[in-house]
């Protein structure tokens, strides 16, 4: 790798987790979201979070993003160790984390396989127009994007291809394994979806009566990027076999009509 200039690109430094509380106990994360950007994972794992029998040591983000350096898959026993080190939790209590590239770095599920192979997976997958409307809004206000336009709208129309993503991470994980959440069913029905959640996760579901769930978390900041008719007519179009795919995937866990997309 090359930075600019031409320069050899320094090392990724190794990520180091915070040192955990007296007493408590380091294990593999009991549940891992792994998608999907801009699709409301931040407010979804502070819910998850605010169960009594889920735990997150102070100074452990929500995204750990530790398998983002392993592209040419050099993880070793030391680097799984370090992994588990994020998911310190009381006697008793569950942990975990949700960074949503996961499942879309192709890199990362047979990575994530031998660091926490009975791990429960989330999946929350939006409208994914609205999703690049958002995660353009969300690359033009931070100004972070550090590549053309043109670059930044393929790598989010990228994002957006969900049935590849969970073919990939099935390849790794058994089925069973992953909860696949709608954004659009979560933020209709929150209390009923958080049931789910917590009862796939191995929670007391009846937790979710007592969580506010209204809280806005992580919402765009700034203008919001707009969607010419054409630009929408063209996503739509062209998102419109992938939906289809996963469709056949999901069916009954996916709910079209909350979609803007040709059935």
């Amino acid at each position: 790798l090359t930075s600019k200039g031409g320069k050899a690109a320094a090392p990724a430094k190794p990520q180091v987790a915070p040192p955990a509380p007296d007493g408590w106990t380091i294990a593999p994360p009991d549940f891992v979201g792994v998608g999907t950007a801009r699709s409301g994972t931040t407010w979804w794992d502070a819910l998850v979070h605010a169960h009594p029998d889920v735990a997150r040591a102070d100074g452990v983000p929500k995204e750990v993003h530790f398998f983002d350096r392993f592209w040419q898959g050099e993880c070793t026993d030391a680097d799984i160790a370090a992994y588990h080190a994020y998911f310190a939790r009381p006697e008793g209590k569950r942990a975990g984390e949700w960074t949503p590239g996961y499942m879309l770095d192709p890199w990362t599920p047979p990575l994530l396989r031998r660091a926490a192979p009975d791990a429960r997976l989330l999946v929350l997958l939006r409208d994914p127009v609205e999703r690049f409307r958002s995660g353009r809004t969300l690359a033009e206000n931070r100004l972070t994007v550090g590549a053309s336009p043109r670059a930044a709208a393929n790598a989010g129309f990228q994002r957006g291809v969900y049935a590849d993503q969970l073919l990939r991470l099935w390849a790794g994980f058994p089925r069973e394994q992953t909860l696949v959440l709608q954004f659009e069913r979560c933020v209709r029905d929150p209390r009923a979806e958080l049931r789910r959640t917590f009862t796939f996760l191995g929670l007391d579901p009846d937790a979710a009566a007592t969580i506010d769930v209204a809280t806005v978390v992580n919402e765009s900041r700034g203008p919001k990027v707009d969607l010419t008719l054409d630009q929408q007519t063209t996503l739509i179009a062209r998102y419109a076999p992938e939906i289809r795919r996963l469709a056949v995937l999901l069916g009954e866990d996916l709910d079209l009509s909350l979609w803007a997309a040709p059935r």
